[in-house]
């Protein structure tokens, strides 16, 4: 209740900003749901300010996104374009009864596959392989991938697409500055001391 009473204050007055702290912390489900669909219908007449560690909420609410680390903004854009900024966008899964040579020989073939990664051992001595991918158009790839290996008559058993989630962006981006800091300590000892201090 004290949530909701302070949402219901924060709109008093119709301001033109409204900044929500963490506004579902607490809530049951139903109430979460009430809660998003409330900021969508805010942010068409509002600017509604969103801020939560709850990436998935963060997702499945916000146009825009930025994403602090350590006092910086590390990343600021739609969900869409995070994700297109990933190092690892996106990630092919297969699984074939071919041969684990034979299929990176038909790999190899398709167009904007930059990785093959180790072939896993599946079931009925099936071979699941994860594969990265350059292209923004990952079904267009897939689509390369299933036809490569009809072509050849080779079985695939399963093929699916995982997508980068706001969680992997934060990690990497975040990941990256962490490192940079990291860096900049190493190489300067001086410093490093006196924080240390």
């Amino acid at each position: 209740y004290k949530q909701r009473v302070g949402i219901a204050q924060a709109l008093l007055g119709t301001p033109e900003v409204i900044i929500l702290d963490e506004p579902t912390v607490g809530l049951d489900p139903i109430q979460i749901i009430e809660i998003r669909n409330l900021v969508k219908e805010l942010g068409k007449t509002h600017t509604v300010i969103f801020s939560s560690h709850i990436l998935s909420e963060v997702q499945a609410i916000c146009d825009k996104i930025l994403i602090i680390s350590k006092g910086k903004l590390t990343a600021l854009g739609t969900p869409a374009e995070l994700e297109r900024q990933l190092r690892s966008a996106g990630e092919i899964i297969l699984t074939t009864e071919a041969s684990a040579e034979k299929a990176a020989e038909l790999l190899v073939a398709v167009p904007h596959i930059t990785e093959i990664g180790q072939p896993e051992a599946a079931a009925d001595d099936a071979v699941t392989l994860r594969l990265k991918t350059d292209s923004e158009d990952i079904y267009a790839v897939s689509r390369s991938i299933f036809f490569a290996f009809a072509k050849a008559e080779q079985a695939l058993l399963e093929l699916s697409i995982r997508k980068a989630s706001l969680e992997d962006v934060f990690l990497e981006l975040t990941e990256d500055s962490r490192r940079e800091e990291s860096d900049a300590l190493s190489e300067n000892p001086e410093e490093k001391e006196a924080d240390a201090k």
